[in-house]
């Protein structure tokens, strides 16, 4: 059978090449804000566009994610294990952090050199220290989820003059290596401000993880927060506005979901005698909780 002039005429169809993007995180299996957003973007670009994703973990080995992940999305753990770190005296965490940290440096440079990715990304993690340094051709972008003023401030809020020479010295060498990245991407302009240093800085906000189709009826007296049980949330300053209402609105609850240690929040609790206040754990069905209650807080 003879080809008509159409089908002769029919051009092949050329692709663009895959772009391959490597995310370097700690893990997946906390339920967390950075590990929400990491899931939601991957899934995204690996099912929407021309994009092959692989995600780079240090710790969680054998854990699965917290958040459905697509199977289109590649999980490389190079088992480095940093968690062991809060299991350890004091005297003992740097000489294994040292060690642990080359052994990082020379698996994630085994790695790329390996998978070739176009672009990889830092979510600034222990990689940050020495990932513009690797040369396995890829573009190197750091991605901050947290304005800086609470990125990684040491957890205290009292005065102590080593530990703010150190945080001073820490700043310092952090903002040297992030000159170095092709991109530094922060979540808002007022965030970008934060940063004057910097001529490489770029806005990208975070996507919705999950759109609903229904709403609170608002009938319900409960007060929603959530985050990690950690001083970057604020959620000693929403424990002593809680003191300030729980005894003028005996009918209200206020429940906070998170992942960490609760007991600087059960010593606030018991100090301001706090009424209808409820520590909860983290949850994966935030959304379940959000349509039980009438106010979400969110402290900045």
């Amino acid at each position: 059978m003879e080809r008509t002039d159409d089908e002769s005429n029919k051009q092949p169809v050329i692709l663009p090449p895959m772009i391959r993007i490597a995310y370097c995180t700690p893990s997946l299996h906390i339920p967390g804000g950075v590990e929400r957003v990491l899931t939601t973007k991957a899934n995204y670009l690996a099912e929407n566009g021309n994009y092959d994703i692989y995600i780079l973990l240090t710790d969680g080995k054998g854990k699965p994610p917290c958040y459905t992940l697509s199977p289109k999305v590649k999980i490389i753990q190079l088992d480095i294990d940093f968690e062991e770190l809060w299991e350890l005296p004091l005297w003992k965490k740097v000489p294994v952090y040292l060690k642990k940290q080359r052994i990082y440096r020379r698996k994630l440079s085994a790695a790329l050199s390996h998978l070739k990715p176009d672009i990889t990304v830092s979510l600034l993690r222990r990689e940050i220290n020495f990932i513009t340094s690797l040369k396995d051709g890829s573009k190197k972008i750091g991605e901050l989820h947290v304005n800086r003023k609470n990125y990684r401030n040491f957890e205290k809020n009292e005065s102590n003059f080593i530990k703010e020479l150190f945080a001073k010295l820490w700043m310092k060498s952090l903002v040297r290596h992030l000159k170095k990245l092709d991109k530094f991407v922060v979540l808002s302009e007022e965030d970008r401000a934060n940063w004057p240093e910097l001529q490489n800085v770029k806005v990208i906000s975070n996507p919705l993880p999950f759109q609903s189709g229904t709403f609170s009826d608002l009938n319900n007296k409960r007060i929603t927060a959530a985050g990690r049980y950690t001083y970057q949330k604020g959620f000693d300053l929403l424990l002593e506005a809680w003191s300030k209402v729980c005894n003028r609105h005996p009918d209200w609850e206020l429940h906070i979901y998170g992942k960490g240690d609760k007991t600087t929040y059960q010593v606030l609790a018991g100090k301001w005698k706090l009424k209808n206040l409820f520590l909860e754990n983290a949850t994966p069905d935030m959304l379940c909780k959000y349509h039980e209650s009438s106010i979400f807080v969110v402290i900045r």
